[in-house]
C-alpha cells in the first residue's frame, strides 16, 4: 500500500479529554498504546487485585532512538477524573510500596507509569528518582496526558483501534481539511455519541470483514448500535486509510457517486433496505446496482450496509444474492444479548458519565447500574436515554422503575411524547409527516398548519420546540450543503406512529398531507403481518387512499412500480378488490418480462393469485409468457416459490421439457450472443452472473438427467473461459492495500472493583 502524506496538524499541541474516559477505559487505551506504539502486547489485570500492575509483559523493548530494554515490564495506570490536574510524587505512595514488592520478586525490571494527569518537568524528575532508587528497577518512564495525546495525534492506526478518541479531541487539529469536512458531515448524524463509543466484538469483526471482503453488512435489532459502528468505521477510514467517504441513500445514489477514477472510496449505506420496514422498490434497485458495488470493491473501495435484521430477512426474497455473494459472506450480526458484561457496562458508563444528567441523578442511579447493564433487554439506545434528562422525567430511580424502563422502552417513549407540550408534539408531527426528516430552516405547508392547529400549537411554538428537542428526540444532520432535522432514533418515530394511529383526526391529516411516496413505505391497508409498519389504515379510509394512489399512478410511467410494490405487499384482499373495481383495466394491463424478480407487475400477479383475485384467462397468458422467457432470456425466476405457485404441475413439467429440448442444445449460441452484447465496462464475472445463476438453477432441476447436466456443465466451463478472456483484456486494477488488522489482548477483569465507581465524579 502506498503511503500517503500525514495530515498537517493545525496546532502545536493537541489534547484529548482523557479525564472523561473513566478508569477502566483509560487502562484499555493504555494497553492499546503499548501494543501499537511500542509493539508490545500487554497482559492486562485491570482491577484492585492486580498486585500493583495494571499490565505486564516480558521481553525486549527497543525504542525508536535505538535504546533497548529487556526483562520484566510492569505497566501502571494512574487515572484522575479531574480535568487539567497535575500529578505529584505524594500521590504515588501506594504505587511506590507496590513497586518495591514487585521489584523484589523480579517483576519490575522496567516500570512504566501512564497517567492522564499533567506531568511537569519537576514532577517527572522527582518521580523518576523515587522509582529508580528502588533496588531491582533498572529503568523507569512516566507518560502524562500531553505525551499520550501526542501518541494519539501521531498514530492514525491507534485512533482507528480506539475510535472513541475521535469524539474526545478537536478533529480539525488531527485530520486534513478534506477529511475533516467529511467527518463533520458523518458525525453530525450522531452528535456526541462517538465520544461514548465502545469497541465491541462486532466492531472488530466488522473491520475484519472490510479487509477480507471490502464489504460488511451490519445486522441487528433496533437500537443495537449499527449506525454508531458504521460511523466509527467511516471516520477511521478517513483518518487511517485516506479514503473519500460518501454517505449513500439508495442504489441510484451509489451508482451516481461510484467513481472509477477514485479507487479508495468508503460508502456508508444506512438502512439499506428500509428504515423501519422493508422498502421493496429500493431493495429491488440494489439488484441492478450490485455489479457496480462489486466493481467498486475490486477497485479498492470499502462498503458498509446496515439493516434491521427483520427487514433483511424480508429483503432476501427480493435480492439477487448470486450477483453479490459478499452480502451473504460478510454479515456481522449484532446480538445485543451477546454483548459481554464488560461491553454492556462500558457502554452504560460512557452514556451516564458523558450524558447531560445532573450529578445528583448520577449518584442516585449508580447503585442500580450493574443490574441495568445485565438486564436481558439492555441496549445501547437504553443507555443513551438514561443519559438524557428528557427521557427520565417520569423515571422512578428504583430497581422496579429501572426494570420497567429497560423492559418497555416503547411504552415509555409513548408516555414521554404524550406529556410533551403542544408545540413539541406539533414539531414531532411535522417531522413525522415529512417522512422522518425535513429541511432546516422549516417552511410549514397548509396541511401541516392544520395538524399544528389540531394539536394546539402554533408556528412560533414549533420553531422554539425544534431547537429545544435537538439532541434528545431530534438531531440536526448535514447532507451536502444542506441542514436537516430528523428523529434521533427510528424507535422515536415508531412510538409517534403508534400514537398517530390512535388519533383518527390526526390520522386523516397524515393520510392526506403526507407525500404519497412516504405513505407507500410507512402504512399498510389492513393488517398484513408486516413488522415495523408505521400506521395500519382502517377499511373506512380505503376510498380516500385509493383516490390518491390512482392520481399518483396516472401522472407518469415511473410511478407504476411504486404503486405495484405497495399493492403487492402492503394491502389486504379488501383493499385490492376495491382498487381493481375502481380501475377496471388494471389487471388486464399487467405484463411480465425479464428478469422476473425485478418486474413489479409480477409481484402484483403473484399477490392476486394468492388471494384468489387473478382471472384464469390472465393466469394462462402469464404462464405462456414466462414459458418463453425461460428460454429466450433465459430466466429461471419462475422457480421461486411464490411465482411457482402460479403454475399447475403439468404446466411446470411442460416448461422444463421446453428448456431441455430448446435451450440446452443451443446454449453455445446464447453464450455467443451474451458475449457480443458485452460493453466492456462491467466486470465480466458480474456481467455473466445472471446467465450462470440461471444455469445453476436449471442444473438443480435436471440433476438426475445426465445429458442435461453435461450440457450445463460444459456451458458453465465455456462461460468461465469467456470471462477469463475478457478479464485479461481489462487494465490492471490498483492494489486496495491494508485497512485494518491486529488486536489488543487483555486479561479478564475481576469484578472486585465496579466500573461505575467514578461515574458521578
Amino acid at each position: 500500500m502506498a503511503k500517503r502524506d500525514q495530515p498537517k496538524v493545525q496546532a502545536s499541541e493537541v489534547s484529548y479529554e482523557l479525564h472523561s474516559l473513566g478508569w477502566k477505559a483509560f487502562q484499555q487505551l493504555c494497553a492499546t498504546v503499548t501494543s501499537e506504539v511500542w509493539g508490545q502486547t500487554v497482559q492486562g489485570f485491570f482491577d484492585s487485585h492486580d498486585g500493583g500492575r495494571d499490565g505486564a509483559f516480558y521481553g525486549t523493548w527497543t525504542k525508536k532512538a535505538g535504546e533497548t530494554f529487556e526483562g520484566a515490564f510492569t505497566v501502571q495506570c494512574k487515572f484522575t477524573s479531574q480535568p487539567a490536574s497535575t500529578i505529584h510524587l505524594s500521590e504515588l505512595r501506594d504505587e511506590l510500596t507496590k513497586a518495591k514488592r514487585l521489584a523484589a520478586r523480579g517483576l519490575a525490571d522496567n516500570y512504566l507509569l501512564l497517567t492522564n494527569a499533567r506531568l511537569t518537568g519537576v514532577s517527572d524528575e522527582r518521580i523518576r528518582e523515587a522509582f529508580e532508587s528502588i533496588p531491582g528497577i533498572k529503568h523507569f518512564a512516566a507518560y502524562g496526558a500531553e505525551r499520550i495525546s501526542q501518541f494519539i495525534r501521531e498514530a492514525p492506526r491507534l485512533r482507528m483501534l480506539v475510535p472513541r478518541v475521535y469524539g474526545l479531541g478537536d478533529l480539525s487539529q488531527i485530520l486534513d481539511e478534506r477529511a475533516y469536512t467529511q467527518s463533520q458531515e458523518i458525525l453530525s448524524a450522531l452528535g456526541d455519541d462517538l465520544a461514548k463509543f465502545v469497541i465491541t466484538d462486532a466492531y472488530q469483526r466488522s473491520a475484519k470483514a472490510l479487509v477480507e471482503h471490502g464489504f460488511v453488512l451490519l445486522l441487528g435489532e433496533p437500537a443495537c448500535g449499527k449506525s454508531t459502528i458504521a460511523a466509527a468505521l467511516a471516520v477511521a477510514a478517513l483518518d487511517e486509510w485516506g479514503c473519500s467517504t460518501v454517505k449513500i441513500r439508495d442504489a441510484d445514489d451509489f451508482v451516481r457517486h461510484s467513481n472509477p477514477h477514485e479507487p479508495k472510496q468508503f460508502f456508508w449505506v444506512d438502512d439499506a433496505f428500509g428504515a423501519t420496514q422493508l422498502d421493496w422498490s429500493s431493495t429491488v434497485r440494489w439488484n441492478g446496482a450490485f455489479p457496480h458495488v462489486h466493481a467498486a470493491i475490486r477497485r479498492g473501495a470499502r462498503v458498509v450496509f446496515t439493516s434491521r435484521d427483520y427487514i433483511y430477512r424480508s429483503a432476501r426474497n427480493h435480492l439477487k444474492e448470486s450477483a453479490f455473494p459478499h452480502i451473504h459472506e460478510s454479515q456481522v450480526v449484532i446480538n445485543v444479548e451477546r454483548l459481554s458484561r464488560d461491553e454492556r457496562e462500558q457502554i452504560l458508563y460512557n452514556h451516564i458519565r458523558l450524558g447531560t444528567q445532573p450529578s445528583r441523578f448520577k449518584t442516585r442511579i449508580k447503585p442500580f447500574l450493574t443490574d441495568v447493564a445485565s438486564h436481558q433487554r439492555f441496549s445501547p439506545e437504553i443507555a443513551r436515554r438514561l443519559g438524557s434528562p428528557l427521557f427520565t422525567k417520569i423515571l422512578s430511580l428504583s430497581k422496579s422503575g429501572l426494570d420497567e424502563f429497560v423492559a418497555q422502552p416503547m411504552e415509555l417513549l409513548r408516555e414521554i411524547i404524550r406529556t410533551l407540550d403542544a408545540g413539541s408534539r406539533s414539531a414531532l408531527a411535522i417531522v413525522f409527516m415529512r417522512g422522518g426528516i425535513m429541511p432546516s430552516p422549516m417552511r410549514i405547508t397548509s396541511e401541516e398548519e392544520k395538524a399544528v392547529t389540531l394539536l394546539g400549537g402554533s408556528q412560533a411554538d414549533v420553531r422554539n420546540a425544534l431547537n429545544a428537542l435537538e439532541g434528545s428526540l431530534l438531531s440536526q444532520v448535514r447532507q451536502g450543503a444542506g441542514h436537516f432535522l430528523k428523529f434521533k432514533h427510528p424507535t422515536i418515530r415508531d412510538a409517534f406512529a403508534s400514537l398517530v394511529a390512535e388519533d383518527r383526526e390526526l390520522l386523516d391529516i397524515y393520510l392526506t398531507g403526507t407525500p404519497i411516496e412516504k405513505l407507500f413505505s410507512e402504512v399498510s391497508c389492513g393488517d398484513v403481518g408486516l413488522e415495523g409498519v408505521k400506521v395500519i389504515v382502517p377499511s373506512d379510509r380505503y376510498e380516500a387512499l385509493a383516490s390518491r394512489i390512482e392520481s399518483f399512478f396516472s401522472k407518469r410511467r415511473e410511478n407504476e412500480d411504486r404503486v405495484n410494490r405497495f399493492l403487492s405487499y402492503r394491502c389486504d384482499k379488501e383493499f385490492l378488490m376495491l382498487y381493481i373495481a375502481r380501475k377496471t383495466n388494471f389487471v388486464s394491463n399487467l405484463r411480465v418480462g425479464s428478469y422476473l424478480y425485478a418486474i413489479s407487475d409480477v409481484d402484483v400477479i403473484v399477490r392476486l393469485n394468492q388471494l384468489g383475485l387473478l382471472p384464469e384467462s390472465k393466469r394462462l397468458s402469464v404462464v405462456s409468457a414466462i414459458r418463453d422467457l425461460a428460454v429466450v432470456t433465459p430466466d429461471s425466476g419462475f422457480l421461486r416459490d411464490e411465482i411457482r405457485r402460479l403454475f399447475t404441475q403439468a404446466e411446470l413439467d411442460e416448461i422444463f421439457d421446453y428448456v431441455k429440448q430448446t435451450l440446452l442444445p443451443n446454449i453455445d449460441e446464447h453464450i455467443d450472443n451474451w458475449r457480443a452484447n458485452y460493453n466492456g465496462d462491467d466486470d465480466p464475472e458480474d456481467y455473466f452472473s445472471e446467465l450462470k445463476s440461471t444455469l445453476k438453477k436449471y442444473r438443480e432441476v435436471f440433476d438426475e438427467d445426465i445429458s442435461a447436466v453435461c450440457d450445463i456443465d460444459r456451458a458453465m466451463d465455456e462461460i468461465d473461459e469467456v470471462v477469463e478472456e475478457l478479464r485479461s483484456e481489462m487494465p490492471e486494477e490498483p492494489d486496495a492495500g491494508d485497512f485494518f488488522g491486529g488486536s489488543v489482548q487483555g486479561g479478564e477483569p475481576d469484578d472486585s472493583r465496579s466500573i461505575f465507581d467514578d461515574v458521578d465524579a
